[in-house]
């Protein structure tokens, strides 16, 4: 059962919009519990609603099928006790079984992705995806680093050779500055009402872009202590140390 919470004070408030990057602190964690994944699936069907990509529900929810499986994790960013944004990453492998919604939308082509990376290792893959702001943010481009950066960690601490993401079209040249490539043309996409296009970034691109944009980068100095992420701890985070 999920643990009830007022999103009420939140959605009345401006999200910070004057305040120097440098002292913009947030948190992050993985939704191993039901009040933050209750978190996750509010900002997710209010951006989307929003947008306009799923219709209206009395619960005012968006989860579906993949949030269950245990190849996928989400994670929830604060600004103080208020979530701000979130991002899903769904792993899987060449051969495995393993579902998300790229390689239900894409499954040909993710399958030849995992095959090419499977010349040098077991073909390991992490999808981003369901990547979202509060509507009062979604002009703080600062999360999406943030969000990138932590999805980036589960990547490596996955293995992962390769990484996937489905976009809309119009944000396909965002994700080219990220190391990522098309690898598609958009179509239907579990969920949304919405074509999406798949994108592909290996891990030695994404190693070089961590490194040359260190916003994106987690293991640089504005993360906190990453020790008990994984296990549902607090990780502090800032856009520049």
């Amino acid at each position: 059962m999920f643990f009830p919470r007022d999103n009420s004070a939140y959605e009345a408030r401006q999200v910070r919009t004057v305040v120097p990057l440098r002292q913009t602190q947030y948190s992050a964690r993985l939704a191993l519990d039901p009040r933050i994944k209750r978190d996750a699936y509010r900002l997710r069907y209010d951006s989307y609603l929003t947008s306009g990509y799923i219709e209206p529900n009395q619960d005012r929810l968006f989860q579906d099928q993949y949030d269950d499986l245990p190849n996928c994790q989400t994670i929830v960013i604060y600004d103080e006790d208020l979530p701000v944004a979130s991002v899903r990453t769904c792993t899987l492998s060449l051969a495995s079984g393993q579902r998300t919604p790229a390689s239900d939308a894409f499954p040909e082509e993710v399958n030849e992705l995992l095959l090419k990376q499977s010349r040098n290792g077991p073909g390991r893959g992490i999808e981003t995806t369901r990547l979202v702001r509060s509507p009062a943010a979604e002009n703080d481009q600062g999360l999406v680093f943030l969000l990138y950066r932590m999805a980036g960690y589960l990547g490596m601490m996955a293995h992962s050779e390769i990484l996937l993401a489905c976009v809309r079209r119009n944000h396909s040249p965002f994700y080219r500055r990220l190391g990522y490539h098309p690898a598609t043309e958009s179509r239907s996409y579990p969920g949304l009402n919405c074509p999406m296009q798949l994108m592909s970034c290996t891990r030695e691109r994404y190693d070089e872009i961590r490194s040359a944009f260190p916003v994106i980068d987690p293991y640089a100095r504005a993360t906190g202590s990453l020790d008990g992420f994984l296990e549902g701890e607090v990780v502090s985070l800032a856009l520049v140390p």
